[in-house]
C-alpha cells in the first residue's frame, strides 16, 4: 500500500539557483500549504498529491523590491494592479512602496501624518 502524500505539489526537474551556492543544481521542489516544504534531488512522486514537470526551467528565490513607486503617474488603484503584475513577472515576491507626499503622488502634499490619515 502506498504511503499518504505529504506534499500538495512536487515540481520535478528544476534548475535551482540559491544564495551561497556556487552552482545551479537540478532539484525537485516540494510544496505544502503554499510554501516550500522540501527542496531536494529526486523527491519521490508518491509523496505528492500532484506532480508537475519543471521542464528544466530555472527556479530563483523571490526578490524583495524595497523601493517601488505606485500611484505616481496613474491613480493608485490602477497603477497598483499593473505595477504589481509587472513586479511578479520579474520575480518580485515582496515590495515596499515609496510614498512621496509632494507633487505627483495623488497630487497631495503635507506631512506623512496628515497624508496617511487620508489614505
Amino acid at each position: 500500500m502506498s504511503e499518504t502524500p505529504l506534499l500538495d505539489q512536487i515540481i520535478k526537474n528544476v534548475r535551482v539557483v540559491r544564495p551561497h551556492h556556487d552552482a545551479v543544481e537540478r532539484l525537485d521542489l516540494g510544496i505544502k500549504d503554499g510554501k516550500f516544504a522540501q527542496i531536494a534531488p529526486n523527491i519521490s512522486p508518491d509523496k505528492g498529491k500532484e506532480v508537475l514537470d519543471g521542464k528544466n526551467l530555472l527556479g530563483f528565490p523571490g526578490v524583495v523590491d524595497a523601493h517601488m513607486h505606485i500611484g505616481i503617474y496613474q491613480p493608485l488603484d490602477k497603477d497598483a494592479v499593473t505595477e504589481s503584475k509587472a513586479a511578479a513577472m520579474g520575480g518580485v515576491t515582496t515590495s515596499l512602496n515609496y510614498i512621496r507626499t509632494g507633487q505627483y503622488y495623488l497630487n497631495k502634499g503635507g506631512s506623512y501624518r496628515d497624508f496617511f490619515q487620508k489614505c
